[in-house]
């Protein structure tokens, strides 16, 4: 193959078993009496919008909306994630180390979660792609910033459209598939260790459950 391959890995529910902005709903509606009718509000958004059902960028913003987070809720969803990175993807770690500069990560989620869970992993930072969020003074969470490309409906494709070579985009979610869809991404492999959004297995060029079987793939194409 002429080109480069990158390699670009979604976060939440691919590097990581769940859905970070869950786990961090979960410590910051601790106290609030209305917090299982409100996690399961954003838990319903977070599965329409990665099943293509539900516009990302609404769905993020009333989600954030939803949150009642701040920074000491960050810190507690950090240090609980560094726990749950997916095991699929720590066995397969001298791969992404050997190949880092090439590896790349565009996710909707948060800067201030992914690079700290990733700090020992060797990801170069400048290709870790995500959202950024506001904080006031009090710092809590009040808002993401809406100039990132990644706050918006089809942002991974305004990121990953200026990466030049031959994409490969793995994910569990629309937003992955998107990149592909719309001509940016080569391949679409459809990561299913963590959660098998089943509606987008027709729209997969491979599907696994493991990274391992990833990497040969790649190595085969």
């Amino acid at each position: 193959m002429k080109k480069e391959i990158n390699l670009i890995l979604d976060f939440d529910s691919t590097i990581v078993e769940l859905e970070t902005i869950e786990v961090l709903a979960d410590f910051s509606l601790k106290k609030n009496p209305e917090k299982n009718k409100i996690y399961n509000k954003i838990k319903d958004m977070t599965n329409l919008a990665m099943s293509g059902k539900l516009s990302f960028a609404k769905a993020l913003s009333k989600r954030i909306s939803l949150l009642e987070a701040n920074k000491t809720d960050v810190n507690k969803t950090i240090n609980f994630l560094k726990e749950k990175v997916s095991y699929s993807f720590i066995k397969n770690l001298s791969y992404f180390n050997k190949y880092n500069k090439n590896c790349f990560i565009v996710s909707g989620g948060f800067k201030e979660i992914i690079i700290p869970v990733l700090e020992n992993f060797n990801f170069i930072e400048k290709n870790i792609y995500a959202n950024t969020f506001n904080f006031n003074q009090k710092n809590e969470i009040v808002s993401i910033d809406k100039n990132n490309p990644l706050s918006k409906d089809k942002g991974k494709n305004l990121i990953i459209k200026n990466l030049k070579g031959y994409n490969i985009i793995v994910g569990d979610g629309y937003t992955d598939y998107e990149v592909k869809k719309y001509g940016n991404a080569d391949l679409f492999i459809q990561f299913t260790g963590n959660i098998n959004r089943s509606e987008l297995n027709q729209n997969a060029d491979f599907i696994s459950t493991d990274f391992s079987e990833i990497i040969e793939f790649i190595h085969n194409v």
